[in-house]
């Protein structure tokens, strides 16, 4: 059992949010991903170097026999992520993460997503690839089939929301 220093169990929470806003929920993490969550955990407030984490973490879940459809793994994915944007070596998440986020969440892949709601699946490829971007009536089609809005922040509110100290407070049940 994962606990703070103060003796109080760390996953009473029940819910690890990302920092794109997807809900990984902690009640279905069972007892070997507790105890490699525990061990990311300990590594990860030590604030490793962005790389160094990353390959630690994966080879971890390998030596455990953790999967990569694993909420566990999702999880350390995000932890990752938010090193390396603290780090300076990756960039926060864009427009395109969150839609991704939303698609898998909503509709559990992209292909199943574009067949439901008439996207074009080369279009969507081309631009979660970076390779382009929406028009603002594709856009809101994509948006209106997610049942989402777009949201304008300051790049310094989204670094925080990305930043490690989110994922910690996340992780302790006090965010």
């Amino acid at each position: 059992m994962l606990r703070k220093k103060d003796g109080s169990n760390v996953l009473r929470k029940k819910v690890f949010v990302t920092m794109t806003g997807r809900a990984v929920d902690l009640g279905a993490v069972n007892k070997e991903e507790r105890e490699a969550l525990a061990a990311v955990v300990e590594r990860y407030r030590a604030q490793p170097e962005w790389t160094r984490f990353a390959s630690w973490w994966m080879k971890e879940l390998a030596k455990r026999g953790i999967e990569d459809r694993s909420a566990l793994y999702r999880i350390c994915d995000d932890l990752e992520a938010r090193l390396g944007i603290a780090q300076g070596k990756a960039s926060p998440p864009d427009y395109r993460h969150y839609l991704l986020a939303l698609i898998e969440e909503r509709y559990g892949s992209r292909y199943k997503f574009c067949m439901e709601t008439g996207v074009d699946q080369g279009q969507l490829s081309r631009i979660m690839a970076g390779k382009g971007d929406f028009s603002m009536e594709s856009l809101s089609k994509v948006l209106r089939a997610l049942r989402a809005s777009l949201v304008v922040q300051k790049e310094e509110e989204v670094r925080e929301l990305a930043s490690p100290e989110e994922a910690s407070r996340a992780l302790e049940g006090s965010a």
